[in-house]
């Protein structure tokens, strides 16, 4: 078989972070492993008779900043609907969610591949509003269930069929994840189930042949879990044709540690959940006043701060990559920007000794033991080129340890003295040859890598004050001789 044409869409869920659940006042904890079981619960997240929903308005001017960093048209007013089904997570025996009549619908969203070397959209069908189930816990042959998370409040972003690989729904899903963090809509922590996507794949043989059987694949919890899942569907359904089995429409769990995907169900279509409108909750009417405070809102896209690093500032993807690595770095950088430095001289010292001292002691850029100020004052020097880029480096090192403050640095160290004369740092380039006899015979035997240890030697010897290109010139001249 020809290699398929695959299509796959997602359906992207987000705990939104609020302060209580989407249809009661209790609250709305994102951090349940650390909650005592069924402690943030009342009438109307158990599901017990008579308990009436009523909708957070928080909630609402969440799902609907997530809607505007989306691009998503407004449906005003929106309706709630009820999923039926049974499971015992669900004690009501139904979600509230919204089918026909969601919040966000109809638009585009724009993301980069392949290293931000190319731009691609992708619609939005709908981002609705809909309550999350009980948390199952499963011990031996006992299932508890804990009703902390029954209620929280989800937005589910479902996408339209515009992926045609596995790179780039990954691709996707890490921009929506971005939107999420940054600007406080949800904490979107895969692992800890505040962002959930499920993978819909299908596969055909070209453009013009319709869209093939699609299959959902649930249970994934990770970006790299979902390339894997989308590349071993693929290959599921090219068995299945190759061997002129039917491909089904269903419901598969992902189990990434196998590798592979598990029958779950039949997939249903909308008849088999019977929805029907919510009676219980009116029509969502959203007034003036929100709709002015969502417009006058400033959110940050992420799309757009990677084409200015990209298109107007010629950042590399490594630049790129620890910019948006943490939105707090992010911030810290275009503060930086603002007071007028050179986006490539900040974003060279972030992505290099800071993000590497970040890593090794797992802080974030907000936590370094030295300030903004110190920031800039180093930056000022680097930017006037008062030392060398030696120097510069030993004194981020020595500002990183200490805490210290450049200007206090560089006169400890003595890099404010007057720079090497020629002849002084000649001299200095004899003394290091006649010191290593047996390297200068390697060179001699054309070996000429050694030229490294001969810089670095007199780098030592002038504490740090010389250029290495002055350096090297002198000392090819000396050893040639």
């Amino acid at each position: 078989m020809t290699q398929p044409l695959i299509t796959v869409w997602l359906e992207i869920h987000l705990k939104l972070s609020t302060s209580t659940k989407i249809f009661c006042r209790c609250k709305n904890d994102q951090s349940l492993d650390n909650n005592q079981p069924n402690t943030n619960i009342c009438p109307v997240c158990t599901g017990q008779p008579w308990a009436l929903p009523q909708v957070s308005r928080e909630v609402v001017e969440k799902g609907l900043l997530l809607g505007k960093a989306l691009n998503c048209r407004v449906n005003n007013p929106s309706r709630f609907d009820r999923k039926s089904y049974f499971y015992p997570d669900l004690p009501m025996g139904y979600q509230i969610t919204q089918l026909y009549t969601p919040i966000n619908v109809d638009w585009k969203v724009s993301f980069f591949l392949d290293n931000y070397e190319q731009k691609k959209s992708v619609r939005i069908s709908d981002a609705h509003l809909e309550c999350d189930t009980a948390k199952s816990l499963h011990q031996w042959d006992t299932m508890y269930l804990d009703f902390n998370r029954a209620g929280t409040p989800l937005i589910e972003i479902v996408t339209g069929p515009d992926f045609s690989s596995s790179d780039e729904a990954v691709e996707f899903a890490k921009e929506v994840q971005r939107i999420a963090k940054w600007n406080d809509l949800s904490d979107a922590d895969m692992e800890k189930g505040q962002m959930r996507v499920d993978v819909n794949v299908s596969i055909r043989n070209q453009e013009s042949d319709p869209l093939g059987t699609r299959v959902e694949l649930k249970n994934i919890n990770s970006f790299s879990a979902i390339k894997r899942a989308i590349d071993n569907e693929v290959i599921r359904q090219q068995q299945c044709i190759e061997a002129w089995e039917e491909i089904k429409q269903e419901t598969r769990r992902w189990d990434d540690l196998k590798g592979q995907s598990f029958l779950m169900r039949s997939k249903e279509d909308a008849l088999d959940y019977r929805y029907f409108p919510e009676p219980d909750l009116p029509d969502l009417y959203i007034d003036d006043e929100l709709l002015q405070k969502v417009k006058e809102r400033e959110l940050t896209i992420p799309f757009d701060h990677i084409r200015k690093m990209k298109e107007e500032y010629g950042f590399n993807k490594e630049f790129i990559n620890t910019m948006i690595w943490d939105y707090s770095t992010l911030k810290f950088f275009n503060h930086l920007i603002e007071k007028w430095f050179d986006p490539k001289l900040v974003a060279k010292w972030i992505a290099g000794q800071i993000s590497a001292y970040m890593t090794a002691h797992f802080v974030w850029i907000t936590e370094l033991p030295i300030d903004e100020e110190q920031l800039e004052e180093f930056l000022s020097i680097a930017k006037e080129w008062k030392i060398i880029d030696n120097q510069l480096k030993l004194v981020m090192e020595e500002m990183l340890a200490s805490g210290a403050s450049a200007s206090d640095i560089i006169k400890e160290k003595w890099f404010d003295t007057p720079a090497l004369s020629n002849d002084e740092l000649r001299d200095h380039c004899k003394a290091v040859i006649a010191e290593n006899p047996a390297i200068v015979d390697q060179y001699k035997w054309w070996k000429t890598s050694v030229i490294g240890f001969f810089v670095g030697q007199v780098m030592k010897r002038t504490q740090w004050k010389a250029n290495p290109k002055e350096i090297t010139e002198i000392l090819n001249k000396e050893l040639n001789q």
